[in-house]
């Protein structure tokens, strides 16, 4: 089992999860107007107190290339 640390990963991975997490939202309310910071934000947030700051996962989920 692989470790990975949650902060780190949201945080290499902002510009992606910011821009999918607001296409999410747009699909399902397209008339909303919330801000892609904005949901960056709580998304951080619910992943701190949702995980640990390292969590186990499969080697198979980790290329350390």
């Amino acid at each position: 089992m692989a470790r990975v640390n949650m902060e780190e990963i949201i945080e290499a991975l902002d510009n992606n999860f910011s821009r999918t997490l607001k296409a999410v939202i747009d699909e399902i309310y397209p008339e909303n107007t919330f801000d892609e910071r904005m949901i960056m934000r709580v998304f951080r947030t619910k992943v701190e107190r949702g995980f640990e700051r390292w969590e186990y996962v499969s080697d198979r989920c980790v290329d350390a290339e």
